[in-house]
């Protein structure tokens, strides 16, 4: 039983602790009552034949929730009725900048599909794929100040390109 309990707590606390954080709202709540789907899972496993186990401690936590959420109710004040919300502003971006964000992507995957293609290669090895500069001047058999040629070449295309007219 204890290994059992201590394969399911160390497979499945992390993604019990995200559920429970979003239905309560509250990340510290969640971590107390992820231990607390655990502890009660111990004490209902002697007494039954669980076929799954993973099923069982969301249920568990599912109503754990909910009996934290009758506990433990929001105070009135903050229930808005949505006609007061209209002239609120908001903090999200509207849709014009969700379209000027699309364009300078737009243009920057258009600026980096015209580098050289080896240059290309090289910057988005480094730049996106996280590889260091010493491990791609080995792979390409080249030093490093021909690799950092490469990206500085890379980076001064694209900020010519990429720059707004």
């Amino acid at each position: 039983m204890a290994s059992t309990i201590t394969h399911l707590y160390i497979e499945h606390l992390g993604e019990i602790r995200r559920f429970l954080a979003h239905r309560l709202c509250c990340i510290d709540t969640a971590a107390e009552l992820a231990h607390e789907v655990f502890i009660r899972y111990m004490l209902a496993a002697p007494k039954s034949v669980i076929d799954n186990p993973r099923a069982f401690l969301f249920r568990i936590a599912g109503n754990l929730a909910i009996d934290h959420g009758r506990a433990h109710p929001l105070p009135p004040a903050q229930f808005v009725e949505i006609g007061e919300c209209a002239d609120l502003a908001s903090d999200y971006p509207g849709p014009e900048r969700f379209a000027i964000a699309r364009q300078e992507l737009d243009r920057l995957r258009r600026a980096i599909d015209g580098l050289p293609p080896k240059c290309r290669e090289v910057f988005i090895r480094h730049k996106f794929d996280g590889v260091p500069q010493a491990v791609l001047a080995q792979e390409y058999r080249v030093t490093l100040n021909a690799i950092e040629k490469h990206l500085i070449r890379a980076l001064l295309q694209l900020r010519l390109c990429v720059q707004p007219a």
